[in-house]
């Protein structure tokens, strides 16, 4: 094999690894391997002439950001990967206007949980006793973005 060929040999390795690193967790050692190879690649390529270690190296200056890019989206989008939103509602804001309301308890509450009102989720804690998943509750208070209730008899 001549030294450009395997200067673009050793490129596609690298951009292998890097996809590698992103999706497979390996603690680093891919990423080792990825700039160990790319050094490689720009070694030979510039061994054979500058000409071609210009030229890989500018491919790698846009192609790594792309793909660095393109795979943390992708990372994102797996069902692996944390969700940072609730479904159906969010977290209660101080909300006054929901102190007297009935609510029920859709997770239990030992002592915090979520309940819903009006078919929206929100973050609540039980004043006193523990409340049951399916429970009916009041909400008898507001503090600190979280609904504070009381189980109904």
């Amino acid at each position: 094999m001549n030294a450009p060929t395997l200067a673009v040999v050793l490129q596609i390795c690298a951009i292998a690894l890097l996809l590698a690193e992103i999706f497979l967790p390996s603690g680093g050692i891919l990423g080792l391997a990825t700039a160990g190879t790319l050094i490689a690649s720009l070694s030979v390529g510039f061994s054979q002439s500058s000409l071609l270690g210009w030229s890989l190296g500018g491919i790698d200056l846009v192609a790594f950001p792309i793909l660095l890019r393109w795979g943390f989206r992708q990372v994102a989008k797996s069902p692996l990967a944390l969700q940072a939103h609730l479904e159906n509602g969010s977290a209660s804001p101080n909300n006054p206007a929901l102190v007297g309301r009935e609510a029920i308890a859709e997770t239990g509450l030992r002592p915090v949980g979520l309940v819903l009102i009006d078919g929206i989720r929100h973050e609540a804690s039980s004043t006193g006793a523990f409340v049951e998943a399916g429970q009916t509750v009041r909400v008898v208070g507001s503090e600190a973005g979280r609904l504070q209730v009381r189980p109904l008899p």
